[in-house]
C-alpha cells in the first residue's frame, strides 16, 4: 500500500501531496477566527462562507474545462496555486476585513484539489496503488504544519498567515517543474476508451478487489461528455438521487460543526483570558488531521470487514458526537481534544461515499457521478450550512447550533442504512 508511494513514477506525486497539506494548513483553520477579530459580526461570517462555497461551486466546473479542454493539468494547478496566493496573501492584508482575498482564494482553490487528484490518480492508474493513502500524506503534513503555524499566526497576527501561505505555495510550484500528464482530451476514440475501461473492470472482478477510490474515478469519460452526462447517471444508478440527498441532509449537519466550531474554540478561550484563540484552533485541527491518518491509510480494508453503510454510520457518529460535546461543554481543552472524533468522523464519511459513488455508477460514468457528489456534499450542503449557522448562532448562541448539527446528524442514521452501497 504505501510501498506504491515509493515507485520513482509516484515521488512528484507524493511529494505534491505532502507540500499541498503544509500550503493548506498555513490558511484554512484561520479564516472565520480572522474574521471575527476584524469584527464581522456572525451572520455576516455564515452569509460569506455561503457566498464563498457557491463560488468554488461555479469554479469547479471552470477549472475542469480549463485543465481538459484548454490549459491542460498541469498549468491549470499551477495556474490556481497562484490565484490561491494571491487570494490568501490579499486575506492577511485585510482590506474590506479580508473578504475579497478570501472570495479569490475560494475560486482558486476549488481546482486544486481536484486538479492535484487527477494528476496523482493518473500516476496511481499507470504505476498502480490506491487514493487513501496518497491523501493520509496530505493528512499528515496538515496535522504537523498546523502546530507551527498556530504558533506564527498567535505570535504574528493574521498578516503572517500571507507569508508561510506563499511558501508553501512556492514549495508546491517548484515540484510541478517538469511535470508531465497524460489527461485531458486525445484522439483516442470513445470506442477504444470503452475497450480499455472494459478490461480494467474485467481485470478487477478477476482479481476480486473491493471497488476502491482509485484512478478510475479521474480518468472515466473525456471531457466532452462530462457536463452532458448528469441525466445519463441517474438513469442509469437508481440509487444515485437517494445517496446524493442522503450526501445533503448529512454535510448540512456536518457542516454547521465546520463552519463554526472554531469559532465556539475562541469564544471559550477569549472567555478564559487565554489570547485570540489561534493556537488551540490549529492544535484542534492538527488532532483531527492525525486521527484521519490510519483510516485513509486503511480504508478499503475497513469498508471490506464493516461494509460501507457501517462506515458511513460510524462517520455520522463521530461527527455527532463530537457536536454534542460542543453544545455541552464549556472547556475549550476538550473542545480541542474532542476533534478527533472529526477526524473519525469526516474520513469515515469521505471514504464510504466515494465508494459508494464507486459502487452506484456505472465506470463510464464515474467522473460525473464523483462530480455530483463533491457538488451536492461540499457546494450546497456547506453553502446551507454557513448562511442557517450563522444565523442560528448569532441569534441564539452556539449550544442550539451544534444540537441542531447533532440532531441532523443521527437522524441521517436510518437513510444511511438504507441508501449507502453495501
Amino acid at each position: 500500500m504505501l510501498l506504491a508511494l515509493t515507485h520513482p513514477g509516484m515521488r512528484r506525486s507524493t511529494y505534491l501531496y505532502v507540500v499541498g497539506g503544509v500550503m493548506q494548513a498555513c490558511y484554512l483553520p484561520f479564516t472565520t477566527i480572522v474574521f471575527r477579530d476584524r469584527g464581522v459580526p456572525l451572520e455576516a461570517i455564515g452569509a460569506l462562507g455561503a457566498l464563498n462555497s457557491l463560488l468554488a461551486l461555479a469554479a469547479g466546473p471552470v477549472w475542469g474545462h480549463l485543465a481538459d479542454a484548454v490549459l491542460g493539468r498541469v498549468v491549470a494547478f499551477r495556474l490556481a496555486i497562484v490565484a490561491a496566493a494571491a487570494g490568501v496573501l490579499l486575506f492577511a492584508l485585510g482590506p474590506a476585513a479580508g473578504i475579497p482575498g478570501a472570495a479569490l482564494a475560494a475560486f482558486a482553490g476549488a481546482g486544486l484539489v481536484p486538479l492535484l487528484d487527477a494528476i496523482g490518480m493518473e500516476h496511481l492508474a499507470e504505476h498502480g496503488g490506491d487514493w487513501g493513502p496518497l491523501r493520509a500524506l496530505t493528512s499528515g503534513s496538515y496535522a504537523l504544519t498546523c502546530i507551527a503555524s498556530g504558533a506564527l499566526v498567535a505570535a504574528g497576527g493574521a498578516f503572517v498567515i500571507g507569508p508561510i501561505y506563499g511558501l508553501g505555495a512556492t514549495a508546491v510550484l517548484l515540484g510541478t517543474a517538469g511535470l508531465r500528464v497524460r489527461g485531458g482530451f486525445t484522439a483516442t476514440s470513445s470506442e477504444a476508451a470503452d475497450q480499455q475501461r472494459q478490461r480494467a473492470a474485467e481485470e478487477r472482478a478477476e482479481r476480486n478487489e473491493y471497488p476502491g477510490g482509485n484512478a478510475e474515478i479521474a480518468v472515466a469519460g473525456s471531457w466532452r461528455n462530462r457536463f452532458g452526462t448528469a441525466s445519463l447517471a441517474f438513469q442509469r444508478s437508481p440509487g444515485l438521487a437517494p445517496f446524493l440527498l442522503l450526501s445533503l441532509l448529512a454535510n448540512l449537519g456536518a457542516g454547521l460543526f465546520y463552519a463554526y466550531g472554531s469559532l465556539r474554540i475562541q469564544e471559550l478561550v477569549r472567555a478564559s483570558g487565554g489570547g485570540d484563540g489561534s493556537s488551540y484552533v490549529a492544535l484542534a485541527a492538527t488532532i483531527a488531521a492525525t486521527v484521519e491518518i490510519p483510516f485513509f491509510l486503511a480504508g478499503a480494508a475497513i469498508a471490506a470487514r464493516l461494509g460501507l453503510r457501517a462506515l458511513y454510520v460510524m462517520g455520522l457518529l463521530g461527527i455527532g458526537v463530537c457536536s454534542v460535546i460542543y453544545a455541552l461543554s464549556p472547556s475549550a481543552e476538550l473542545l480541542v481534544v474532542a476533534r478527533g472524533l472529526i477526524g473519525i468522523g469526516y474520513s469515515g464519511m469521505l471514504l464510504a461515499s466515494v465508494l459508494s459513488i464507486r459502487a452506484i455508477v456505472p465506470d463510464e460514468l464515474q467522473a460525473t457521478g464523483q462530480a455530483l457528489f463533491q457538488s451536492v456534499s461540499y457546494g450546497l450542503a456547506i453553502a446551507i450550512a454557513a448562511l442557517a449557522g450563522g444565523l442560528i448562532y448569532g441569534a441564539i448562541g452556539s449550544a442550539p447550533l451544534f444540537a441542531l448539527a447533532a440532531l441532523i446528524l443521527f437522524a441521517c442514521i436510518p437513510l444511511a442504512l438504507r441508501v449507502a452501497a453495501r
